[in-house]
């Protein structure tokens, strides 16, 4: 063979495989087209490598999603959202990764899904609550078992392990709030307001903060939001890295087709102290403890 007709061969090759590289497709399902969700989209065309397919309701027409997904032949099934998950999680012939949902997923709700929990893992939240308030020892959290059972339970192991005593109370309803917040009075030293989108709302969301400010309890949350509002410290996530998390699952699962199912917690974002509260409540953290802890507004 000559050297000429050795180049071109290589050339060719190179050329197919730089091509197939590319060839990974993923179609996108948001549940609405709010700044998050697109930030989780950005995330997960920043490390898919993938070509990505927005799918809207305007193209599905008379026919099903389902269909109109499977028309456009992806590789990989994006649903941003829990509106968008609850309408690709019976595909079954396709990976289906999810973004931006709350709580962690098990069972029918996510059925053979993959995907990223909106929540940070309890080792790090627990860690993070020992390093500022290293003599909290009785942490209390109300829950929703409908959406944190498995998580509740895998933080009363950790919190064993850390000699913390975890004080925890389950909630039917946020009707109930109120009341379990009263029966953990004067038997915690920090309060752990977990992202229960059943059980925060305004009236609940005040409780606590009144339950806070009587009792000098500090109130550690998921959001900057609620940090503002009134409670001490925020670990926080970002849309962005939770979808290149949601890409990085999606460059694991290229090849594997539906026969992988991976679920991680998201990344720490950042840690947000609100100071004056902290002075309200009469507890000093040290500022090396705090590093670059952001401000709170």
């Amino acid at each position: 063979m000559s050297k000429k007709i050795s180049f071109l061969l290589i050339l060719v090759l190179t050329l197919c495989l730089a091509g197939h590289s590319w060839a990974y497709e993923a179609a996108v399902l948001k549940s609405a087209n709010i700044r998050p969700y697109n930030d989780a989209l950005r995330g997960f065309q920043s490390s898919c490598g993938c070509s990505v397919t927005t799918v809207t309701p305007e193209w599905t027409g008379d026919s099903s999603l389902g269909e109109e997904i499977s028309r456009l032949h992806p590789d990989v099934v994006l649903a941003i959202g829990m509106d968008a998950l609850a309408q690709v999680r019976t595909i079954t012939d396709l990976p289906v990764i999810y973004v931006m949902v709350p709580g962690r997923l098990t069972g029918g709700k996510a059925g053979k899904a993959s995907g990223v929990s909106m929540y940070i893992s309890p080792s790090r939240y627990l860690d993070a609550m020992t390093r500022l308030f290293p003599t909290a020892r009785r942490i209390g959290l109300v829950y929703d078992p409908k959406n944190s059972d498995a998580y509740v339970k895998e933080a009363m192991r950790a919190a064993a392990v850390r000699g913390i005593d975890l004080v925890v109370k389950r909630a039917d309803t946020a009707a109930s709030v109120p009341a379990l917040m009263d029966g953990l009075k004067g038997r915690i030293d920090l309060f752990w307001m977990l992202p229960e989108p059943a059980l925060l709302n305004s009236a609940t969301v005040d409780y606590m903060f009144l339950f806070s400010f009587e009792g000098r309890v500090p109130i550690f949350t998921f959001s900057k939001k609620y940090v503002d509002m009134g409670a001490a410290v925020a670990l926080t996530v970002d849309s962005f890295d939770m979808g290149a998390q949601a890409g990085n699952i999606a460059k694991r699962l290229q090849g594997a087709g539906n026969a992988g199912k991976i679920r991680v917690d998201a990344h720490v974002s950042g840690l947000v102290i609100n100071r004056k509260v902290l002075e309200k409540l009469g507890i000093r953290v040290n500022a090396k403890t705090i590093g670059r802890a952001e401000n709170a507004d």
